[in-house]
Parts: structure tokens; C-alpha cells; sequence
């Protein structure tokens, strides 16, 4: 008769995403993952599979909140370019707040793994494309309430402001200045205009 399993799966992989995306692939040992999630290492290859297996399930959970939290956050802010400013004022901010200087899981996993892992340049190009889709819907909205001009181009728009995410995100690990990056924001913004 099978075993059954003496912990939480989700917060288990909530452990794991947090401890790669804090140390990164190579950095993280399986060590680390069995004192970090507090499960031996038969229940770790047992539940998981390999470690590969694991990042790339935390890679997709991190992957999955985040495309969440922003849709949610864009769907609840009327006026567009406000909205996507509080939006990077908001990324800024948790940047800048958190104590382990992790920045974005997806750059990070970009740029470790996604040039050599097939997998996971799968999940960060199929996260880039999740998106493009809510930026793109967001700024159909604001052409549909005339705060922006119906004759842009609203997938390269969309594109762009992803870029300029992903910018500010590695900017704030070596630029602590919110006003700074806030600057480099409202330039960016100009587009909409």
C-alpha cells in the first residue's frame, strides 16, 4: 500500500521557488532543497522527480502568480497609463523592499538557464507571450476609452513595455534610487502618448 504524503505539496513548491529564485539553478543543492523544504530526499525524487524537474515546476508556479498579480492588478486601474506606471512603481517597490536582492525569477532563469534548457526557454517564451496578451488587452482598453490613439501599434507597444519591465527589474538590483527608476519609467510611458 502506497504512503501517504506527510506534507503539503503547494507550500513545499512554494519553498522551492523561493529558494531557486533567491540562489539561482546551479547554486541550489539538493542539500539545500531537503533543508529548505524540510522533506527528506526520497519524498523530494519521490514527489518531484529530479531536481531539473522541481525548478521547472517552481519556474511555472512563479510564472503563473506573477501573469495573475498583474492582470489582476491592471484590471482594477482605469486610466491605462497610470495604471501601467503604478504597476512598475508597485515592481519597484518590492524590489526595492526585499531584503534578498532575488529580482525577477524569469530574467534570472533567462539568464542562466534559458540559452542551454529547452524547458525553460519554453516557460519564459511562453511567459512572455501570457504577457503580451494582458498588455495588449490593457491597452485595447484604453483605445476603446480614447486615452489612446487607435492608429499604435499596440502588440510592439506591448512588447516594449515588457522590455522596459524586465529593464527596470535588473536595474533595481544595482539602482536603489526609486526615483531614478521611476524617471526611467515615465520616459518609457511616452509611448502611450
Amino acid at each position: 500500500m502506497p504512503r501517504t504524503k506527510q506534507f503539503d505539496q503547494g507550500k513545499v513548491l512554494e519553498k522551492a521557488m523561493n529558494l531557486f529564485w533567491e540562489k539561482g539553478y546551479h547554486a541550489t543543492s539538493m542539500q539545500d532543497l531537503i533543508d529548505g523544504l524540510g522533506i527528506n530526499r526520497a519524498s523530494l525524487y519521490d514527489t518531484y522527480g529530479s531536481k531539473k524537474e522541481l525548478y521547472d515546476l517552481a519556474l511555472n508556479k512563479y510564472i503563473d502568480q506573477n501573469a495573475k498579480v498583474i492582470a489582476g492588478f491592471l484590471y482594477y486601474q482605469t486610466n491605462v497609463r497610470q495604471g501601467f506606471y503604478l504597476l512598475f512603481e508597485r515592481m519597484i517597490d518590492d524590489a526595492l523592499n526585499d531584503k534578498k536582492p532575488r529580482g525577477c525569477f524569469t530574467i534570472n532563469a533567462i539568464s542562466e538557464l534559458a540559452v542551454t534548457d529547452e524547458n525553460v526557454k519554453q516557460s519564459v517564451s511562453q511567459d512572455q507571450l501570457v504577457l503580451e496578451e494582458i498588455y495588449v488587452n490593457y491597452l485595447q482598453y484604453g483605445v476603446n476609452h480614447g486615452q489612446i490613439s487607435p492608429y499604435k501599434d499596440l502588440k510592439a507597444i506591448s512588447s516594449y513595455l515588457i522590455a522596459l519591465q524586465n529593464g527596470i527589474k535588473v536595474l533595481s538590483k544595482v539602482q536603489p534610487s526609486k526615483d531614478e527608476l521611476l524617471r526611467v519609467v515615465s520616459t518609457g510611458l511616452a509611448v502611450l502618448d
